[in-house]
C-alpha cells in the first residue's frame, strides 16, 4: 500500500479482506460458484460432453462408411442352399463388427 510515497507491507489476507470488502468483487465470487455442475466448472463440463459428441458422431460415421464399403466390395454375396434360403459365408459377411453396431446404435443421427 503507498501512502503519502512510503510503501506499507499487508499480508495476503489483509489484501483479500479488503479486496472481499468491495461489492464488486463479493458478486464476482458468488457468479463463480453459481457456474458449476456437479462441482466441476461448467466449462469442462461443455468441453467433455461436446467432445463426447463428437466421438460417437464420428465413430458411427466411421462404421457406416466402413458397412457400406464391404456391402460395395462384395456386393450381395449369398450362397443359395436348399430350398429359398440364401445364407452368406461368414468371412464375406457387410455386417456390422462389435464396435460398429455399437457405434451405430449410441449414435441418434445413424
Amino acid at each position: 500500500m503507498i501512502e503519502s510515497g512510503v510503501i506499507l507491507p499487508i499480508s495476503l489476507v489483509e489484501a483479500r479482506e479488503r479486496l472481499s470488502e468491495i461489492p464488486v468483487v463479493r458478486n464476482m465470487n458468488l457468479g463463480r460458484r453459481a457456474l458449476r455442475v456437479l462441482g466441476l466448472p461448467i466449462q469442462f463440463v461443455m468441453v467433455v460432453a461436446v467432445s463426447a459428441a463428437l466421438v460417437i458422431y464420428l465413430g458411427a460415421w466411421a462404421a457406416d462408411s466402413n458397412i457400406e464399403t464391404r456391402a460395395e466390395a462384395f456386393g450381395a454375396p449369398s450362397v443359395q442352399t436348399a430350398g429359398d434360403l440364401a445364407v452368406s459365408p461368414p468371412e464375406l459377411s457387410a455386417d456390422a463388427v462389435a464396435w460398429e453396431g455399437a457405434f451405430l446404435w449410441v449414435c441418434p443421427f445413424h
